[in-house]
């Protein structure tokens, strides 16, 4: 046949093998009889006589491949297995007839290579045979192992040698033939067939035994079958064979018997030769084969043959006839099989083996210096004696085993037998196993044996012990092993250490953690003392143990940093080491100790190479410090520098690059000095030897950076050290495409600030840029530049917006460099992409300031690309960072336009065209890459000729559009053929059917019902993109139709009002403008489902129409003593703007519409005008939210702005107009308002709504309109008088509200006054006289407008006309609280005939209800009924809050009804009760020492006693178990007082032999925490305090309390989320004291409370902490803190520099709870405020405590502190100066605070005047309170009174008498420490 004939079947068999399952399903009917009939000719085919092969010949090749593919389609398909195994017995039948009678020639060249090429088929191809398959095989092979047959191969050569025509060409061919054959270990020899009959034999019978799985895999890898069924037999028992059929045991009693024979024969003939037997013999092999066959063939039989079992004993044992590692290794193999499958034999096998691996054999010999592993025979032994130990009965007898090969190392050890310090090992408590005896038995018997091979048994014992150690995967095994083996390595001998330290690194790669780090230690150990005078060779044998220990690391990554660890800190300490040598003695040579130090780089290189180990990005401190040092000492040695310049092992350059690759950043951002100090005196520099040394590296700095030669002479060597480091490992950095590292070295405050240094770091910077572009230009001119750098570029664009300066700008110049060298990196899509998103990022930072004003955003991240940008909080600097890289980025697009137009844009396009929900937000990278992707580029020269010659600027704008639509046509073109899996593969050319088919239609319906009925009952699982996908599809539907659905229609507006989140609305008002653009016609019916979905908000109080968050009173809600909880004031942004936004959308939207349809469309005007109607019919509906107020004036612009385009009658003109006009007069019925937030955005956008609409107002009036009307004419035109008369009423007194709101919104958008933020607007002027007239429309349209207009114009005229007329008009008020006090007066102006309605009126604030049972109000009967019906009607939280002002109500409580609302109270609420019962005990006495009886008293004893009288119970039980407890703890610090002249230790005695005594019962609390239950007493934590005549004390208590989280997922539809109560133990510290009056700091505190309270109701996020304070008892109080000193250092210290975001954000918080003390120091004149009361918390918020001067007194009679409050320099610097954008934003806030709580005086000053009956000392009467109210100048309007507290700052801002007061502070201190809390 042919040569290419047989490639051709080759090639064909090939293919069938690598064929997929399903083609051969399909195929194989065809496939199989051509296989076989291939195989069935080959023994007959006479193939040419050719050599164009190269490993084996084609015979060969074409019976493997046939073969492999028969077996591998029998595989996949059994019904063919019968098949295929008949037509390879036929195969072997044929051959072995033409070997007998064919031609020499063709027998070697041809048949045998066939049969060698079955052999190779078969071990190759995995098959699942069977025993009668075997048995049919095996008597076809057994002719081929007859002795005439072997006899015919064996003499085949010479029967051709001898041939006389044999011509020369023949033989050399024979010899080329065989060469090949015999080069790959083959010799076509008999024995070499028989050896592959017997492996064929076993392969077949072991895969029948361990059938392989079922699925078949690509390709066929040599021996891959046989050695799969091997293994496979070793790990597991065999499956038993069906074995009844004895001519299947005969036959299996006939293959062992023939094995064992075969292996004895060639065992004679071996024996009696003088020298290894030839390869021809293949005599190792065959016995080995043997082996395995008689072992499998034993297995099948289930019985063990005892000849095998004899022989293999023999073979084992010192005693062994042969010694040869592949009979020896097949022995263990076999034994292993055997033991697996007669486990009855493992004990006796594992004595044998344990004796087998502690003999002297010669095949155990290996040199550890040049092998690489123990010899196989020793690893097999070790892995087959662990399968017998397994196997072996017995509890113990792993670890006895392993104490029996133990005794071996001990024995053959130097320790043992040779020291006197033999009792190191034997006292080990983990070697008790090890006793002197066992060991000394070993001894015994190794006494006759030479010292080479005792040797020999310890590193084969060594070895065996280790293989058995990671077998058994045992904890307790591994690390006795590691610790015999630790002991033994510290005084082997060079050979035996290097058996230990190669078996200790396997070892450590599967050790429990402790003892890897033990091994690692140990080997920098010796590593660290290896002496170069040393003649052993152990240093290089641990650092051989060290290198592949970090190369095969990858097993155990968890490990990776605490080798680096270990590796880094050994490099120091032998670097260090090195220096002080030399400096001890310096004519010692320390070159060997370098070159020793250099090689440890082997390991850290070969550590870093591993691609998961990434120390460069989660860097640790310890990790920088290491690197630091290690590239310190590599300078210092000179390992960097060229091999030009210094002489250097060859792979050290290449090593340390790759390192510096991995190194993290040397430079961390810190506030400290710490790295500057690490730069000058890093410890691994000793500066005796870098004093000798360094002038060489200063040349060589100076030859770097030539300009800088006068700075760097007076650099220290420290600081010349570390400017090489980073030239050296950023060249390197750079080289490698790394370049974004450079900038680190400029992030550290302490090293910038440091001028030479700085400069030279900035040279370097500069040098190793212009070495970048070098290299990358040569990189780049082959095509090659590094893959990383793209991602490197946008570290540097990252880095280019850092905080610090000069980072910035190294960023900023490398970035920019690199970019205009390489404009072509300009096509990379994520480059691009990073540049417009950080852009957009960087526009968003900036608008920060106007859309958050006091809360500036730090962190801005991209989702689409993953980056994240921490920024300063200085706006001025975000905007210069932003001007500069958009200056940057312009020209980077321009030169990219230059050089690659297409790829550009069309990366801009596929930017632009990437779905999103639409938002008002403007993006500044879609902006650019617009501009750009519109642009013409140079290359385009005709277009920008002609614009050039035309004067005209033009574009690609059409092209832009049309691509990115085209691409998005095609692209939802291609996705709708895949959703619908259209099978017309012959139309794909032409257009998509336009009518859906009905199926589609109905799925598409009872999808959009479904998801429908989901959103209503709140199941919905729809993210925001499935709601647009859905929407979309469906306007996709409805514009292909020809009729209009109205279903769909339906459903397309309803579904996503029903949702109504912002979100969901942009997306359905992106559907319907296209819906109506495609299909204009469509635009009255989804006009009329708008109108229809938009009634139901209305109907439903959705949106806009809902009164969940309408304005009320901050007092309604309950007031906490808690922290100031920015997510609160977060949530209420949320909140609102969810709710509102969707309704003011649409608005956008239908103003939109409205001008589109006001000219031809009266359909659309005609739903319009219903819309607008229906709308402003539900007026008393619209949302009173702060931030609905320009939603609310939106829909009257659009309102009037529809009036305006429409023509209507007169009547309908006139409904139309007063609906809207009472719109616009609801908003003024609640009290006056400011915005919330700090939304400057919002505030300016609310004042423009309001100047148009005032516009509006201006330019209103009554149009000559139809009139249509059944009347006379004459009576028609009275109507249209009364309309203008009724417009001129309403008119102006609107304009005014609407002008009066502008003006208190432009004082809250411009608190401060500052020109820059515009001017105030100017009202009209109007008369006084004519208030009454529009007081009295007010009052007509809406009494409440006018009530609340006494607020908004602070005016005596109107406040009388309102009183008259609340007065005389007193039911039109009742459902407002606040005209409740024009009713009343001063309190003694209403008659008893006013107050008739008072049952009737609404609720007033628990605190004003209070202020009724004062005297001045003559305990009206019904005026008492009303307070005590209001108190009652709040919830008991909101009451709890005002219990001491409940309890001073006592006092006037003739008529019983305060004691009646106690009584009753104390019922409902036990905490109330508690809260009650303490405050009246409080309330008992006048003084600290319960000396001085309030005339109260006894009312309050009296109270007290009927209030516990009435509890039973568990009411009672609780009673008692809280006050005991309390009782308890309270009465440390009376017992202590005894103990007041005692040391702290005394004092710290007796607390805690009183707390011990402390039992905590269930359910008690603090009563500073009643939220939360104790559920334990740190018994220990009792701490004395510091005080005269006091004995306070602290303790700590842990107490249980819970929370209420709520899960959302923000692309959900739904948005309440689910709400969890969360259960969570904290430890608060409290201080008991017993002799203190404590309810002066409650009433401070109660009236912060409220503070926080109405800042919280404003969105201002100024920081108050009203701590809890319970007067318990007459001077009794508690509350937590802790000590520090310095306000400046302190936050520098504990949150970095000043440009770090920790510092920039604790400096924010300081801020805002300064201007919110500061507000309150002013109001409540709170005195004393030196530093021993101004507390700073751990994230710098400021927090005041001790209140004991309030009001009217002063500490010690001293009356030179300021009135305003405490302001002083150091305060300012911390803000950042005077001028600074810190100070501003103090100023603005502390305004804005005063602003926002004057409206709520009355109630703060009610809150203090109630607790004036209780005398104390801050109180001096009515004029205390008169002035307190003064201090809110409630008389000035808004702008008045934001200058006013101008004035106040400025007074505080320096004011001589604080410094004094300070300095008298410092003279006479009442405390000696600023005191800070961790709350």
């Amino acid at each position: 046949m042919s040569v290419s004939r047989v490639h051709c079947n080759i090639a064909f068999g090939e293919l069938v093998v690598n064929f997929p399952d399903s083609y051969i399903n399909e195929n194989i009917d065809t496939l199989m009889p051509v296989l076989i009939d291939v195989l069935r000719d080959v023994p007959h085919i006479d193939f040419d006589k050719c050599l164009s092969w190269e490993e084996w010949a084609l015979p060969d090749q074409l019976v493997f491949s046939t073969i492999s593919a028969l077996l591998r389609m029998a595989t996949s398909h059994p019904r063919y297995s019968a098949a295929a195994t008949e037509a390879i017995c036929a195969f072997i039948s044929d051959t072995v007839e033409n070997i007998r009678s064919g031609d020499p020639l063709d027998v070697l060249t041809q048949l045998t290579p066939a049969l060698h090429g079955m052999y190779r088929a078969i071990s190759s191809t995995s098959f699942t045979w069977t025993l009668p398959q075997w048995e049919m095989l095996s008597g076809q092979l057994n002719y081929i192992c007859s002795p005439e047959m072997v006899d015919r191969l064996n003499h085949l050569i010479n029967d051709l040698i001898q041939s006389e025509d044999l011509d020369v060409e023949i033989l050399h061919f024979i010899e080329t033939f065989l060469a090949r054959y015999v080069s790959r270990g083959r010799p076509l020899s008999g024995y070499f067939i028989v050896c592959c009959v017997i492996e064929t034999m076993w392969t077949v019978l072991a895969q029948a035994l361990a059938p392989p799985p079922a699925t078949t895999s690509a390709g066929v890898t040599e021996a891959a079958a046989a050695n799969k069924a091997w293994n496979s037999l070793m790990r597991q028992a065999a499956v038993e064979l069906d074995i009844s059929n004895k001519k299947s045991l005969i036959a299996l009693d006939k293959t062992v018997d023939y094995a064992m024979q075969c292996f004895t024969d060639l065992l004679i003939q071996i024996e009696e030769m003088d020298q290894e037997p030839s390869l021809d013999t293949y005599a190792w092999e065959t016995m080995s084969e043997s082996l395995k066959l008689a072992s499998v063939c034993s297995v099948v039989r289930r019985k063990l043959d005892d000849k095998l079992f004899a022989r293999l004993l023999l073979l084992l044992s010192d005693e062994a006839p042969i010694s040869d590692n592949l009979v020896q290794e097949a022995a263990l193999k076999a034994t292993t099989i055997v033991v697996r499958n007669f486990p009855a034999k493992a004990a006796q096998l594992a004595a044998h083996l344990r004796r087998f691996v502690t003999s002297p054999i010669p095949i155990f010999e290996f040199e550890f210096a040049s092998e690489s592993r123990a010899p196989p025979p020793l690893a097999a032994a070790a892995k087959c004696l662990a399968l017998c130990i397994k196997l072996a009965p017995g509890d113990d007898v792993i670890m006895s085993n392993m104490y029996s090969l133990l005794n071996y190392i001990a024995a053959t050890s130097k320790e043992i037998y040779e020291s006197s310090n033999n009792s190191q090992i034997l006292n080990n408590p983990l070697y008790n196993g090890l006793d002197h005896h066992s060991v000394a038995n070993v001894e015994t018997g190794l006494r006759g044996l030479s010292d080479d091979e005792k040797r020999l048994i310890g590193i084969s014992t060594i070895s065996v012990v280790t293989r058995l150690a990671l077998e058994f995967r045992q904890e307790e095994v591994t690390r006795l092993t590691v610790s015999m083996l630790l002991q033994r390595l510290r005084s082997a001998e060079p050979t035996v250490e290097a058996a230990i330290a190669y078996n200790l690194v396997d070892l450590a790669l599967s050790a429990p953690e402790s003892s890897f780090i033990d091994i690692i230690r140990v080997f920098s150990a010796i590593n660290r003392s290896a002496n170069p005078d040393d003649p052993r060779f152990s240093n290089n044998m641990v650092l051989a143990a060290q290198t592949r220990l970090a190369q095969e690391l990858h097993r155990r990554p968890e490990l990776y940093e605490i080798y680096l660890v270990e590796l880094l800190t050994l490099f120091a300490d032998k670097g260090v080491a090195i220096q002080n040598v030399k400096t001890e003695n310096r004519h010692v040579k320390t070159d060997d100790m370098i070159e020793q130090l250099a090689s440890l780089l082997l390991p850290i290189d070969a550590l870093l190479a591993h691609v998961d180990f990434n120390p460069h990005i989660n860097d640790s401190s310890t990790l920088v410090a290491l690197f630091r040092k290690m590239w310190f000492l590599c300078v210092l040695f000179h390992f960097t520098v060229d091999e030009k310049e210094a002489t250097a092992m060859e792979w050290q350059r290449p090593a340390l690059a790759r390192i510096a690759t991995k190194t993290p950043a040397m430079v961390l951002e810190e506030s400290h000095d710490s790295v500057a100090s690490d730069v000058e005196y890093n410890s691994v520099i000793r500066q005796e030897y870098a004093h000798t040394v360094i002038s060489k590296h200063r040349a060589s700095l100076i030859k770097h950076i030539s300009l800088r030669s006068s700075d760097i002479r007076g650099l220290s060597s420290g600081q010349v050290i570390f400017l090489l480091t980073m030239h050296d490992t950023e060249s390197m950095r750079s080289a490698a495409g790394l370049t974004s590292s450079l900038v680190s070295y400029f992030v550290n405050e302490s090293l910038n600030r440091h001028a030479a240094l700085s400069a030279c770091m900035e040279s370097i910077a500069e040098k190793v840029i212009r070495g970048c572009i070098i290299d990358l230009n040569t990189e780049a001119a082959q095509q090659a530049l590094p893959e990383r750098l793209s991602s490197e570029l946008q570290v540097l664009l990252v880095c280019s917006t850092h905080r610090m300066t000069q980072a910035r700008d190294v960023a900023s110049k490398f970035l920019n460099r690199l970019i205009s060298s390489f404009p072509s990196l300009m096509c990379d899509p994520p480059l691009v992409f990073a540049i417009l998103e950080v852009l957009t990022l960087l526009r968003r930072a900036c608008d920060n300031e106007f859309t958050d004003e006091f809360n500036p955003v730090y962190e801005f991240e991209s989702t689409r690309t993953g980056i994240k940008l921490h920024l300063t909080d200085s706006y001025t600097v975000r905007n210069e960072i932003l001007l500069q890289l958009q200056r940057n980025a312009n020209s980077w697009f321009e030169l990219a336009l230059g050089r690659a137009p297409v790829e550009l844009q069309s990366t801009l396009q596929k930017y632009l065209a990437v779905s999103q929900i639409a938002s008002d937000t403007s993006e500044l990278g879609a902006t650019i890459a617009e501009k750009f992707g519109k642009a013409i580029g140079p290359v385009q020269r005709q277009l920008t000729s002609l614009m050039k010659l035309s004067n005209w600027q033009s574009d690609k704008a059409k092209v832009l559009a049309g691509q990115i639509a085209s691409k998005g046509y095609f692209a939802g073109e291609a996705a709708g053929l895949r959703l619908a899996s259209r099978t017309a593969s012959d139309k794909l050319e032409q257009l998509p059917p336009q009518d859906a088919p009905s199926g589609e239609l109905k799925a598409l319906k009872k999808k959009l019902e479904n998801s429908m009925k989901e959103i209503r009952d709140k199941t919905s699982s729809l993210t925001v993109q499935d709601l647009k996908r859905l929407l979309f599809r469906c306007a996709a539907t409805l514009i292909s139709l020809h009729k209009s659905d109205h279903e769909l229609l339906h459903y397309l507006v309803s579904i996503p009002i029903e949702v109504s989140t912002p979100p969901s609305i942009s997306a359905a008002i992106e559907v319907w403008t296209w819906v109506i653009a495609e299909k204009p016609s469509i635009e009255v019916a989804l006009m009329s489902e708008l109108l229809s979905a938009w009634t139901d908000t209305i109907k439903d109080e959705k949106g806009i129409f809902s009164t969940s968050l309408n304005y009320d009173d901050p007092f309604y809600h309950p007031i906490s003593y808690s922290p100031t909880d920015k997510e609160t004031i977060d949530q209420g942004t949320t909140n609102a703007r969810r709710l509102l936004t969707p309704h003011a959308l649409v608005l956008q939207m239908l103003l939109s519409r409205l001008q589109a349809a006001r000219y031809r469309r009266p359909g659309v005007m005609f739903l319009l005008q219903h819309l607008v109607l229906r709308s402003a019919r539900a007026h008393q509906s619209f949302s009173t939210h702060a931030l609905a107020r320009e939603a609310r004036f939106s829909f009257l612009l659009f309102g009037f702005e529809t009036l305006r385009s429409s023509h209507l009658d007169s009547f309908c003109e006139h409904t139309l107009r007063e609906s809207l006009y009472k719109v616009a007069f609801s908003w003024f019925a609640v009290r006056p308002q400011w915005s919330y937030g700090a939304n400057r955005v919002q505030i300016d956008a609310d004042i423009k709504v309001l100047s148009e609409f005032l516009s509006y107002l201006q330019a209103d009036l009554i149009r000559n309109a139809l009139v249509v009307s059944s009347l006379a004419s004459s009576r028609s035109s009275s109507h249209t008088l009364h309309y203008a008369s009724r417009l001129r009423d309403i008119n102006q007194p609107l304009r005014l509200l609407v002008e009066n709101e502008i003006l208190r919104l432009n004082v809250w958008a411009n608190p401060t006054n500052d020109p820059k933020r515009g001017v105030d607007h100017v009202g009209a002027n109007f008369v006084e006289s004519s208030w009454a007239a529009v007081i009295g429309t007010l009052w007509e349209i809406n009494p409440a407008i006018a009530v609340h207009l006494t607020e908004r114009i602070k005016l005596n005229v109107i406040r009388a006309e309102v009183a008259k007329l609340v007065r005389s008009h007193t039911a039109d008020v009742l459902d407002v609280p606040e005209a409740l006090t024009f009713l009343l007066g001063e309190g003694t102006e209403s008659s008893r005939r006013d107050l008739k309605l008072l049952p009737l009126w609404a609720p007033v604030p628990p605190v004003t209800a209070n202020t009724f049972f004062e005297p001045r109000y003559k305990s009206d009967p019904l005026l008492l009924q009303y307070a005590h019906r209001v108190l009652e009607q709040h919830p008991v939280e909101l009451t709890f809050f005002f219990v001491p002002q409940v309890v001073q109500a006592l006092r006037y409580d003739q008529l019983g009804y305060v004691s009646r609302f106690i009584f009753e109270t104390a019922k409902i609420s036990q905490l109330f009760c508690h809260q009650i019962i303490w405050n009246m005990k409080a309330n008992c006495y006048k003084d600290d020492v319960a000396g001085v009886e309030d005339p109260m008293k006894p009312t309050l004893d009296l109270m007290t006693a009927r209030v516990v009288d009435s509890l039973s119970g568990d009411a009672r039980a609780f009673y008692d178990r809280e006050f005991g407890f309390f009782n308890e703890v309270t009465s440390i610090s009376g017992k202590l007082k005894p103990f007041i002249k005692k040391t702290k230790p005394e004092k710290k005695a007796k607390i805690d032999e009183e707390m011990a005594k402390i039992v905590v019962d269930v359910g008690v609390y603090l009563p500073s925490n009643p939220d939360g239950v104790v559920v334990d007493i740190d018994k220990k934590s009792g701490r004395p305090l510091q005080s005269h005549a006091k004995a306070p004390f602290m303790a700590t208590f842990k107490v249980r309390k819970e929370r209420i989280s709520v899960e959302k997922d923000p692309e959900s539809l739904g948005d309440d989320g689910i709400e969890q109560r969360v259960e969570y133990n904290v430890w608060q510290q409290a201080i008991f004291k017993v002799g203190d009056d404590c309810r002066q700091d409650v009433l401070a505190l109660q009236i912060i409370a409220m503070f926080k309270n109405i800042f919280t109701s404003v969105g201002l996020t100024l920081y108050l902490f009203p701590y809890r304070v319970t007067a318990t008892a007459p001077g009794c109080d508690e509350m937590g803190r802790a000590k520090v000193n310095d306000l400046l250092d302190f936050f520098v210290a504990k949150y970095g520099g000043q440009e770090t975001i920790a510092f920039q954000r604790a400096r924010l918080n300081f801020i805002q709870s300064m201007a919110a003390y500061s507000v309150a120091c002013y109001i409540l004149q709170i005195k004393d405020r030196h530093n021993g009361n101004i507390m700073i918390d751990g994230e710098g918020h400021i927090v005041h405590i001790d209140f004991g001067f309030l009001f009217d007194i002063g500490p010690g009679g001293v009356k030179f502190e300021p009135s305003s409050f405490k302001l002083n320099h150091e305060m300012i610097v911390l803000m950042g100066g005077r001028y600074s954008q810190g100070y501003q934003l103090f100023q603005h806030l502390t305004v804005k605070a005063f602003l926002a709580i004057r409206p709520y005086a009355d109630q703060l000053v009610d809150t203090v005047q109630l607790m004036l009956g209780t005398g104390l000392p801050s109180f001096k009467g009515e004029g205390t309170i008169k002035r307190l109210r003064d201090r809110f100048a409630l008389g000035l309007n808004e702008r008045q009174a934001a200058d006013y507290m101008m004035g106040v700052i400025k007074n505080a801002h320096e004011n001589m008498r604080s410094t004094v007061y300070d300095e008298f502070q410092r003279e006479y201190p009442t405390s000696s420490e600023i005191k800070f809390d961790k709350h």
